[in-house]
């Protein structure tokens, strides 16, 4: 499954760059088709074309081409698109940090997108993770987003809508990312970077029932929590629960 999503990835980062460069590909496929008689043909067809959209409306274009990419992507609604980005500026966490909670705002649904963002990596067990393994800064994306969802402007004070069907996917998700955790030992030996992921999925959609307040002590406890305290004090569900 992960290395289906991969491919899928691949395949999307290509489908983009062949989109952005439509008209200098056009052209240059073009110019390297093996020698016939239609080829001045093509070239002229190719320049009529060039010139044509030239002619166009500046208004048409500028407008999404001049976004950040974050914001543009987070429009429209595209997981994988932002996840690919993310990932490919994951060395620049300050930087994603400053546009990624503003960008998140422009989703139609947040709250839905973002579960989709973080997918269910949450199911592979730690060994998935093991040194050098390129799962590692797929799960780091799915944590910066998380992350940025509670740091989103004026997210919440409750005031952020949750659709029942969405809170009630992040709860199973929860359930059963816990259930991993303890089958690996407990929440009180888990990665970091587990518990950290855990902790940032129940601070934004809600604590279910079945979390014990020694649940999230070992959970703050083994996250490294100090690292993101700015986002969860944002968290309607957890901040009040914890003085």
């Amino acid at each position: 499954d992960d290395l289906r999503k991969h491919i899928e990835s691949v395949e999307n980062a290509i489908d983009s760059e062949l989109k952005s460069n439509g008209v200098d590909i056009a052209a240059s496929s073009n110019s390297h088709q093996p020698l016939s008689p239609p080829r001045n043909n093509a070239s002229a067809e190719t320049t009529v074309t060039v010139s044509q959209s030239s002619q166009e409306p500046a208004e048409t274009v500028p407008e999404t081409s001049n976004k950040p990419e974050g914001e543009r992507l987070c429009e429209l609604m595209c997981s994988k698109g932002l996840r690919r980005y993310i990932c490919g500026n994951i060395s620049h966490r300050a930087k994603l940090m400053e546009e990624i909670p503003a960008a998140l705002k422009l989703a139609k649904e947040p709250a839905k997108f973002v579960l989709e963002c973080i997918g269910k990596f949450y199911l592979q067990g730690r060994k998935a993770y093991s040194k050098d393994s390129p799962m590692i800064s797929a799960r780091q994306v799915s944590l910066l987003i998380l992350e940025s969802f509670l740091l989103m402007p004026d997210p919440g004070k409750g005031k952020l809508k949750i659709e029942s069907s969405v809170k009630d996917e992040a709860e199973m998700a929860a359930v059963a990312w816990k259930k991993r955790l303890m089958g690996e030992g407990g929440l009180a030996v888990a990665e970091q970077i587990d518990a950290r992921g855990l902790l940032l999925l129940i601070a934004c959609y809600g604590v279910p029932s079945d979390f014990r307040s020694m649940d999230l002590l070992d959970l703050i406890r083994t996250s490294g929590s100090n690292e993101i305290v700015g986002a969860l004090r944002r968290s309607p569900f957890l901040a009040p629960m914890i003085s």
